[in-house]
């Protein structure tokens, strides 16, 4: 993605909670950033919880008083020349504003903005905010409440902004999260049958349920998942199938 290309805008987002849009978020955050070398940044509209920004603040916490961190961090700095990744506080109203003014003072330019929305389309602003987006990857899980709500939110979505071109968005992609690897293969497929016939995209690759999705810094050292400030441990990233998830989303923004 060259730098003189406009600033891609994405965001993970459903209105049902509890499948991992901001963990998603900060994980493609970090490994676009760090692994990918590309320029981004998050807008955290998920107001008043701001657990991004929270996420960030625990992160230099923990920086600051663990040496192999510390040490970790000045070697990343050196060899990738870049700073950490901005996180910028808003609401859903006020996302895109806060960006652009954001934009207009940084010296960096930006290949891609995430913007981490909340979880239900009853907060004010939040259609406007997907509205302005370029792309949104919207997470399911094989249970029927989520199954029931998110495809409602993704028709919704598709039906009113993407087929009327009222808005920015050019695409919906469906993707499996949480995915039991006991289950059988043929239902998710059936499934995206389904998906197929309300004329909505889903993404081939399924990410598994694990545990370590979840694991932040520890004062201790070990291994990094969840950060904002460093790159996720690539031998689980690449077990869990993270970056083939990374590698389909990009190829999508390279095609279009």
């Amino acid at each position: 993605m060259e730098k003189e290309k406009k600033t891609v805008f994405v965001s993970f987002a459903t209105q049902k909670g509890g499948v991992g849009k901001s963990t998603f978020t900060i994980y493609a955050a970090s490994w676009l950033h760090y692994v990918k070398g590309l320029n981004v940044a998050v807008v955290d509209c998920d107001y008043p919880q701001h657990s991004i920004m929270k996420q960030k603040k625990r992160d230099m916490e923990v920086v600051k008083t663990t040496p192999v961190y510390q040490n970790l961090l000045v070697e990343q700095a050196g060899r990738l020349k870049k700073k950490a990744y901005p996180v910028i506080g808003s609401t859903p109203a006020g996302g895109m504003a806060d960006w652009r003014a954001f934009e207009e003072k940084a010296e960096t330019l930006y290949d891609i903005v995430l913007f981490d929305l909340p979880g239900t389309m009853g907060c004010d602003g939040v259609i406007a905010a997907i509205s302005a987006l370029d792309y949104l990857f919207v997470p399911i899980k094989a249970d029927r409440l989520v199954l029931e709500s998110t495809l409602n939110f993704a028709t919704t979505i598709n039906d009113r902004l993407i087929k009327t071109g009222v808005s920015s968005l050019k695409r919906l992609c469906l993707f499996w999260n949480m995915v039991d690897r006991r289950e059988r293969t043929a239902l998710y497929d059936i499934y995206q049958q389904g998906f197929s016939l309300l004329g909505l995209d889903c993404l081939q690759t399924r990410i598994p349920m694990r545990s370590n999705f979840s694991r932040d810094l520890s004062v201790t050292g070990g291994p990094i998942y969840r950060s904002t400030l460093f790159a996720p441990n690539a031998a689980f990233t690449k077990e869990c199938g993270f970056n083939t998830f990374m590698d389909e989303i990009i190829s999508i923004f390279k095609t279009e």
